[in-house]
Formats: C-alpha cells, sequence, structure tokens
C-alpha cells in the first residue's frame, strides 16, 4: 500500500509556495494598458474553479491571436492569478490571452482536471471571438505541472482514442501551436520527480483507465502534436531532464519543436512565468510567439 503524503504536500504548497507567490505579486507591477475581464464561468455552477480571466490589449484593431494558458502548481496549488502578469505581458503584445482555473488534487484527478480544460477550451471555441480573440491563430501554453495539461490537452483534443481514456469531451478547437515551460509530462516513472507525481495519481491509479497514459511518449502513440516549444534552464531542478526528454519524444514521433535552453544556474523553474518582466524571461517569452507565429 503506498503512503500518501498527500496531506504534508498541501502544508507546503500553502506554507511556503502561496506565501513566494504573494510576495512575488505584490512587489510586481503590471504591464500598462491591458484590459482584464475576469472571472467569467466556463462550467455555470458557481464553483471558482471552473472561472477564467481574459485578458488584452485596450487598444487594438481587428481580432487577435488567442493563447489559452494553464497555471502550473504540482496539480494541487495554484490559481489562474499567479499566472496573472505574464498573461498580461503575452495580451501586451498583440494577443487575447484566457487562462483558466481547474479543481486541484485531492478534490479531483488529473482526468478531471483534463475534462475541465477541454470544457474550457469548448466555452472558448464559442466565445473567443466576443472577445476579440482569432481561433485561427489559437495557441496552447502551459508551465510545470500546467505544462502537462497544456500537452495532454492538446493531444486529447486531437485523439479520439485518448478522449475514450479519460472520458471527455471534443471542443473540436485547430490548436496552432504549443509552448511548454518546464513541463512535468512523465508522471508514472522511477525518479525523484516520479516519487511526487505519483502521490499525486494515488493509491487507485491503476485501476483507473488512464493506467498506462500519463506519459508523454504513450500518450503521442494515440495522438499528435502541432509544433511544440520547450523551455527549460539549468537551476529547473524539478523539470530540467523531463523536458529535455519531451523534446526528444516528440521529435521522435515527427513533431516540429524547438527546445529553449538556458545554461543558466541562476534562473529557476518556471523563471520566464514568475518574473516575465526581466530581459531574459522577456528574450524567451518574444521567442516563443516568435515561433509560435512562425509556424502558424
Amino acid at each position: 500500500m503506498m503512503l500518501n503524503l498527500r496531506p504534508l504536500l498541501s502544508k507546503y504548497w500553502k506554507t511556503f509556495v502561496e506565501v513566494s507567490d504573494q510576495k512575488r505579486i505584490d512587489s510586481q507591477t503590471p504591464p500598462e494598458k491591458v484590459k482584464t475581464v475576469a472571472d467569467i464561468p466556463y462550467i455555470e455552477d458557481g464553483k471558482t474553479e471552473h472561472l477564467l480571466d481574459i485578458y488584452s490589449p485596450e487598444e487594438s484593431v481587428g481580432l487577435l491571436p488567442v493563447i489559452i494558458d494553464i497555471h502550473g502548481g504540482g496539480w494541487m496549488y495554484g490559481t489562474k492569478e499567479i499566472n496573472k502578469y505574464y498573461n498580461m505581458t503575452l495580451a501586451s503584445k498583440g494577443y487575447t490571452v484566457f487562462s483558466i482555473n481547474y479543481t486541484l488534487v485531492p478534490l479531483a484527478d488529473i482526468a478531471v482536471q483534463l475534462r475541465e480544460c477541454m470544457l474550457a477550451f469548448s466555452w472558448i471555441k464559442e466565445h473567443a471571438e466576443e472577445y476579440g480573440g482569432d481561433l485561427s491563430r489559437l495557441y496552447v501554453t502551459g508551465d510545470s505541472a500546467g505544462g502537462f495539461l497544456a500537452a495532454f490537452s492538446t493531444l486529447l483534443n486531437n485523439s479520439q482514442a485518448l478522449r475514450e481514456i479519460y472520458d471527455t469531451v471534443s471542443p473540436g478547437i485547430d490548436i496552432k501551436g504549443v509552448c511548454l515551460t518546464c513541463p512535468v509530462c512523465y508522471m508514472d516513472e522511477k525518479s525523484v520527480t516520479g516519487i511526487y507525481t505519483k502521490q499525486i495519481l494515488g493509491s487507485e491509479y491503476k485501476s483507473k483507465k488512464y493506467n498506462g497514459y500519463v506519459n508523454l511518449d504513450r500518450a503521442l502513440a494515440l495522438s499528435s502534436m502541432p509544433p511544440v516549444y520547450l523551455i527549460t534552464c539549468k537551476g529547473d531542478l524539478p523539470a530540467k531532464k523531463a523536458t529535455f526528454k519531451a523534446y526528444e519524444d516528440l521529435q521522435d514521433n515527427g513533431v516540429k519543436c524547438k527546445l529553449k535552453y538556458l545554461p543558466d544556474k541562476k534562473l529557476g523553474h518556471v523563471f520566464c512565468i514568475v518574473d516575465p518582466f526581466s530581459p531574459v524571461s522577456d528574450g524567451v517569452n518574444n521567442d516563443m510567439l516568435k515561433f509560435l507565429r512562425d509556424n502558424t
């Protein structure tokens, strides 16, 4: 029987990471001239987990390309607010950005989280144009655990077989490109990271229909991916190895992709999300957007 460490992990996220994130956000200044429409329900059930925010430039002409962003937090922490300034920065560069909440572990498992992402995608498909979004130029981004959700949401969107495994709906959208920042896309593996991710999967994982399809290489065998931009750095202890593996697996499956690796150990996990204003982060994010535009 697997020892249940989830209460301790929840306490870690609440005690250390939440405090750190709030200090970071309080110390930063949001980009100017960005319009925010907050807390729109993509599921009409009154739950905060089913809300999304929309960011766009205050002054824009015509429809703008769309980015759907999925926040990280180890599957069990965070809300769309922790990526707020990152999303505002992307919007300031000429995008309509949708940032979504989802239900966290242990109140939900990863299958529920992915179903919620699919429902959010479906809502965005129906309403993007109302908020100035052009779905013919649609991209998905995610960081850390959000990178897993971004990658697998795209794979589910493109595969009936995977949707049946995860028991979810089809948004039927045309995702042109994906950016995965320090993604953790291998949950069932023998590694230090695997010790944590197996806690997220839980003791009932082996009885789930999606057993065996929580690693990127296995899921890729049943689906397809548009061009993918991956980001990591020398100081990315949780996800550097996984990001390199994702790059290799994507290449092996014929996916056009680019790996942006910064050999700076002072940069940490999801550095360009938590501090999108630094020159290094701005350069990486601009390169990411260029890659997505060039491969539309």
